[in-house]
């Protein structure tokens, strides 16, 4: 046992020292600051899953998980929290629920709701922000919480073999909007690129979704070939009229409207290991222990074919449009008239 150990600090029951007695016995390592921690977790998917499940056997004493989606069969095999739990159910809800059954000892509330109607009270009430999500926009949206309420965001991201950690220290190292990245066409099928003529190659394909959606009131399943056959036929014919060929292939059409990138549950591991080591030390750090070590300010890439690590340092740009030296933030309050 380490000489400095809260073991027997007060506020930890003996069943909280029977079940951390191994972390007890880390140099540095304060059991009972973990506890009276609160951590945010958004995105309760592959990544999100594995965190919340490492931050509630480590002991964090508070998780608020938020995520919007439900649970899918394609979900099973990388996202053990959902094992035993109804398909469409809530996923934040059923984590919570799985969460509570690993751990009794700890406080956990789900949101089922979006990050834009998430109670800024939550932000607020957080530690830390961990981010597990799986688009660019929703990443933007949370470096914007996270810079508004001046919180640490631990945020992870993979796709097929690759996985990345980046922790945003806001005010000291470069957000997400410091240097943008280019937009992606194929990232958002937005009402404004199928008015009217299709602009570029990809809207034809936008409108064949567009279409399928109108004539059969429901979202093309990408499994389905006579769905893709339809938008593949819709697309094509566009594709010809305004000369963008090639044509399209179903291959094409899938790869477009079903925008889920290839995932491995050893990858999401890797990752949501490496946030969640990040986060404790993150929570130690801003206590003033530092034997944990010191949270990395680099962008960390991690590549599964050659198992090789690279930092990226991302030095904060004094002109963002959201923590830049020019940017001020206002906060009004409304008083309600009853």
């Amino acid at each position: 046992m380490d000489k400095n150990s809260d073991f027997f600090a007060k506020g930890l029951t003996t069943e909280e020292k029977d079940l951390y007695d191994r972390q007890f016995r880390l140099e540095g390592w304060s059991q009972k600051l973990i506890k009276d921690s609160r951590v945010l977790l958004l995105g309760i998917g592959g990544l999100g899953c594995e965190t919340a499940k490492n931050l509630a056997m480590l002991g964090v004493g508070h998780l608020d998980l938020v995520d919007l989606d439900t649970i899918e069969f394609s979900n099973l095999n990388r996202q053990i929290l959902f094992a035993g739990a109804k398909m469409g159910e809530p996923k934040a809800i059923a984590a919570a629920r799985k969460l509570k059954d690993i751990n009794s000892n700890i406080i956990i509330k789900a949101y089922h709701t979006s990050l834009e109607r998430l109670d800024p009270s939550v932000y607020r009430a957080a530690d830390v922000i961990v981010g597990g999500l799986d688009s660019m926009n929703a990443r933007l949206n949370l470096n914007t919480q996270s810079v508004r309420f001046r919180k640490t965001l631990v945020d992870g991201g993979v796709s097929g073999y690759n996985g990345h950690v980046y922790t945003i220290f806001p005010y000291e190292n470069a957000c997400y909007e410091c240097y943008p990245i280019a937009e992606v066409e194929t990232d958002d099928m937005a009402a404004c690129t199928v008015v009217g003529v299709p602009r570029k190659r990809i809207h034809c394909v936008f409108k064949g979704n567009l279409a399928f959606i109108e004539k059969f009131d429901k979202d093309p399943n990408p499994k389905d070939i006579n769905d893709i056959n339809f938008i593949q036929k819709y697309a094509n014919n566009l594709v010809k009229e305004h000369n963008f060929l090639p044509e399209y292939s179903k291959g094409d059409i899938v790869k477009i409207i079903d925008r889920h990138d290839p995932g491995i549950i050893t990858i999401n591991a890797v990752i949501s290991a490496l946030q969640s080591h990040e986060t404790v030390k993150i929570l130690h750090w801003n206590n003033n222990q530092k034997g944990v070590g010191k949270p990395i300010k680099s962008y960390v890439v991690f590549n599964g074919i050659t198992m090789k690590f690279y930092h990226i340092e991302k030095p904060r740009n004094p002109q963002c449009s959201q923590c830049g030296k020019k940017v001020r933030r206002v906060t009004i309050k409304l008083r309600s008239h009853s």
